[in-house]
């Protein structure tokens, strides 16, 4: 029934948690969450109250032993207390963000977020991000760029921040669709985050590194 209910869900992360919410089409509805947690063997499912609501845009990552660690719905980012991560709202700067943020759904962009653990640093993180163009043509479905954070698990105690001038970076611009995919390199290291030009067979490819964004190329 979840996945009939949710039809796009997306898990990234150690010990894969997928934090489930409502569709955000009836914001006067107040829809139940709720967490999928599974291994290898099993899944388990149980609801709760989340400060997060989540729609079609969401991220999270759990550490090796299957905790989360933070979450993001495209509007702000969530740390393991359920609160808002240090200097972690006021993600996607714009008319896009702030119009479906002020109603608290979180953003309706299909694979819109994708969280990598940044290579050569086990205590950083990176979520990259995407916005909606209504600039476009109904039903708005492509993006001027992809954005990127840097979270830093050291910084306020443990539950992680961003760092400071680290958010909301601007790794190109085109005309994208929505969705972002990840690749771990064959070094087994670094990666590879994937986009697409709208309307178009060109794919772009984000090569990061233990410097950070080492190159984009289509």
């Amino acid at each position: 029934v979840l996945f009939l209910v949710h039809g796009t869900t997306h898990a990234q992360g150690f010990n894969h948690q997928w934090l489930l919410g409502s569709t955000g089409i009836d914001t006067n509805v107040t829809s139940p969450d709720a967490r999928l947690l599974f291994d290898l063997l099993s899944a388990d499912t149980s609801g709760e109250n989340r400060k997060l609501a989540v729609w079609e845009t969401q991220a999270n990552i759990s550490d090796a032993n299957g905790n989360l660690l933070f979450a993001s719905n495209g509007c702000w980012i969530m740390d393991a207390s359920g609160d808002t991560m240090q200097n972690g709202s006021g993600l996607n700067p714009g008319l896009w963000a702030d119009s479906y943020c002020s109603n608290t759904t979180g953003l309706p962009n299909v694979g819109g977020n994708i969280i990598i653990p940044y290579p050569g640093d086990t205590a950083k993180f990176i979520l990259f991000h995407q916005i909606g163009n209504f600039s476009s043509s109904f039903p708005y479905m492509d993006s001027p760029e992809v954005f990127y954070t840097v979270i830093d698990m050291n910084l306020n105690g443990g539950l992680g921040g961003v760092i400071t001038g680290q958010k909301n970076l601007i790794a190109f611009s085109d005309t994208l669709s929505w969705g972002l995919a990840a690749c771990k390199h064959a070094n087994g290291r670094d990666w590879w985050i994937v986009a697409i030009r709208d309307a178009s067979n060109t794919i772009f490819k984000i090569l990061v590194t233990q410097s950070g964004i080492s190159s984009v190329t289509s």
